[in-house]
């Protein structure tokens, strides 16, 4: 595969990775107005969402390393690359937090 096929693989990656960001926030949205699931769903949908959110960090680490390695990008692109994947994890932090929340409300 060449370096600009590998790239644009890398660029669409980056791409789906931002398109998913924001249906992952809808899902946290929804989740915390669902009054009427049992404690049970609701702790298999916190770990899907923190599965989801996990999963998107190391791809968009993946992605930044196969940047790092193979493509000469200016220091501030790989600035931004990296407070990308750093503010993934606000919202993994937002996630364990409303998990607690909603143990302390609908958990055993």
């Amino acid at each position: 595969m060449s370096t600009t096929t590998s790239t644009d693989v890398a660029l669409m990656l980056i791409q789906l990775i931002a398109i998913t960001i924001p249906s992952t926030v809808v899902l946290v949205k929804q989740l915390r107005r669902s009054d009427n699931l049992k404690w049970r769903f609701r702790q298999l949908s916190f770990g899907l969402v923190g599965s989801c959110i996990a999963l998107l960090i190391t791809g968009a680490i993946t992605v930044l390393s196969y940047f790092i390695v193979q493509l000469q990008l200016p220091n501030i692109i790989y600035a931004g690359l990296l407070l990308v994947i750093l503010g993934l994890l606000p919202l993994g932090a937002f996630v364990a937090v409303l998990y607690r929340e909603h143990r302390k409300e609908f958990g055993p």
